[in-house]
């Protein structure tokens, strides 16, 4: 499917939920802002094409995406949403390699895509942005060296606690520790989450009401609730020995 955007009125939307550009001035953001360009994609649309060669990179400012990647036997994974103040496609802009994932939106998503030659330059001309794409970096090889020792160690019923625990901090506004339950919304099906943790929809869906016999999460509509955040942290604890 091709890529079809809508560009929008700048004014209404901002980079301002973006960490990357957190401690810029007012002034220097309204600069940063003028040199994107501003997207609005449909939910199912595809936002970026696996292995596409284009560099620039995107921030979501409204909306949910999903970061996907086709296997060569045609498999698709799910392999992690992308919130407003996330971004994506920094990898190409750095190395120029081609696209490492495809990148659909889940729901109405709008994005600020900024080319990778001012994306650069702002690294080099603004302390701040790079020491915060820095620990941007640094956080995504936690989180990855993180689930490789899942995949490793975990059985699978702890594997699903720990994606329903990454999903449930997800949810949370950004900063909040102090959270003790959790709204996720919407809910990833038992066979993304399967794919999420190397496993299958029948493992997820017993896991999944066995927590609910539990009482520890809930379902309503399409909002899974998870009750007792805690409880759910001391499982993933334990089973990691962390």
């Amino acid at each position: 499917m091709g890529v079809i955007s809508v560009t929008i009125d700048h004014g209404k939307v901002s980079l301002e939920c973006v960490p990357l550009f957190a401690d810029l001035d007012r002034q220097a953001l309204v600069s940063v802002e003028a040199e994107c360009a501003w997207k609005q994609f449909e939910t199912g649309q595809e936002i970026l094409a696996q292995q596409d060669e284009s560099d620039d990179v995107y921030f979501v400012v409204a909306g949910k995406a999903k970061v996907l990647i086709y296997a060569a036997s045609g498999k698709v994974v799910g392999f992690r949403d992308l919130m407003p103040g996330d971004m994506f496609g920094e990898y190409a802009a750095i190395d120029r390699g081609p696209r490492s994932a495809s990148i659909e939106a889940q729901t109405v998503c709008r994005v600020a895509v900024m080319s990778s030659t001012y994306f650069r330059t702002l690294l080099l001309e603004q302390p701040a942005v790079c020491l915060a794409f820095v620990h941007h970096l640094t956080e995504q090889l936690r989180t990855l060296t993180q689930r490789v020792f899942e995949f490793s160690t975990l059985a699978v019923n702890n594997r699903i606690q720990a994606e329903l625990l990454r999903l449930a901090r997800q949810s949370l506004p950004r900063g909040e520790i102090e959270a003790t339950t959790a709204e996720i919304s919407p809910i990833p099906t038992h066979g993304e989450i399967a794919e999420r943790i190397s496993s299958h929809r029948e493992a997820v869906t017993r896991q999944v009401s066995l927590l609910t016999k539990n009482g520890l999460i809930e379902r309503r509509g399409r909002v899974l609730i998870v009750k007792d955040l805690r409880r759910l942290e001391r499982m993933v604890r334990d089973a990691t020995g962390d």
